[in-house]
């Protein structure tokens, strides 16, 4: 057996007010509903990358389930809820009477804070915190072209390689791999001589990494330098080949 996925499925005196403060208040998408005879919405699902929540009306639930019938609208439950940019939403309900718990910071190291929703349930907030110096990823494999027409002919036409994109003024070309996110680049030698074959690694701070290893006594070919997605920086390994870092941060 495999437990694939869990949706808690919540009963409210209202889905109509409850749908209004998921999607207005925390930025949640309705993805489904079933409206009641009278209109009004009996269950939703709404959803917000990687977490959905289900409401259904309470009559309408013990209806469904009359074991439920009797039991109190709010039970002792709390959800546990991660996000990606939890400072802009603390900082849109701060001082507001939806903030059950100010920010703060756990015995386990992570900042959270918690809010009420609109029928009084509570939701703690959180986010991942990302070490800096993270790798996560391959970026690009860098290749020098002698004779760069010939080489985009190769690669197009005879690999059938999607082209990515193209900066012709400087004599780079990228190709698709399939539906892999890093690409072949060709590097016009003409335009770059010093170009060798390199594979660039994705970081979460290029300026970070710099400075971790520099500190361990690792010399690279110059200081970060800026690109049109990020900064980079680039080093040889113990065996002359190229290696290089860059991150998305446009600071």
């Amino acid at each position: 057996m495999e437990y694939q996925t869990l949706s808690p499925n919540i009963g409210v005196k209202s889905v109509d007010e409850t749908v209004q403060f998921y999607t207005e208040t925390l930025g949640f998408n309705l993805i489904m509903s079933v409206p009641a005879p009278t209109g009004s919405l009996q269950w939703v699902m709404v959803a917000n990358g990687g977490t959905t929540f289900m409401f259904q009306e309470m009559d309408n639930l013990t209806e469904e389930y009359p074991q439920l019938a009797g039991r109190p609208v709010l039970g002792i439950m709390t959800f546990y809820v991660k996000m990606k940019g939890m400072q802009t939403l603390y900082e849109k309900l701060q001082g507001t009477e939806s903030i059950a718990k100010e920010m703060h910071k756990t015995f386990y190291g992570a900042d959270e804070f918690a809010i009420f929703d609109n029928n009084g349930h509570i939701l703690t907030i959180t986010e991942d915190t990302v070490e800096p110096t993270a790798i996560k990823s391959y970026d690009n494999y860098f290749l020098p072209a002698n004779n760069y027409q010939e080489s985009v002919h190769f690669y197009s036409e005879v690999l059938g390689l999607e082209k990515k994109f193209e900066f012709a003024e400087q004599g780079m070309i990228a190709f698709k791999v399939g539906n892999e996110e890093p690409a072949i680049i060709l590097k016009d030698k003409t335009k770059m001589p010093n170009t060798i074959p390199a594979i660039w690694i994705e970081v979460e701070d290029t300026k970070a990494v710099y400075e971790k290893m520099k500190a361990k006594g690792i010399v690279f070919l110059s200081e970060p330098f800026k690109i049109r997605t990020g900064w980079a920086v680039e080093l040889n390994d113990p065996s002359g080949n190229r290696l290089g870092f860059t991150d998305y941060k446009r600071d």
